[in-house]
């Protein structure tokens, strides 16, 4: 009985307001098009200051449908894990 007690309030408080109003980052290297961070002037900041040596290349405009993840497939010693995480840290700070 007590066990039932105790899972129904841990349940109510995962359903709280307050647990369910965490925010979802507005850009990251998964789920954002590389085209979504570009027309983003704070998103694109970011990414230049990530990835100064892609952030002119030609190429980079036929990756607009692309995510980054998806990207680092093709050329995963420019986008290393440590340079997508620091770049998603950045992009969690856009509001």
């Amino acid at each position: 009985m007590i066990r039932s007690l105790l899972a129904a309030a841990a349940f109510a408080i995962a359903l709280s307001p307050a647990a369910l109003a965490q925010e979802v980052p507005k850009f990251s290297t998964a789920a954002s098009t590389i085209g979504a961070i570009l027309d983003n002037a704070d998103a694109k900041a970011a990414f230049i200051k990530a990835f100064p040596e892609v952030a002119d290349n030609p190429q980079l405009d036929a990756a607009r449908d692309m995510t980054l993840q998806d990207v680092k497939g093709y050329a995963p010693e420019i986008f290393s894990d440590e340079k997508l995480a620091a770049l998603d840290a950045e992009l969690a700070e856009i509001k």
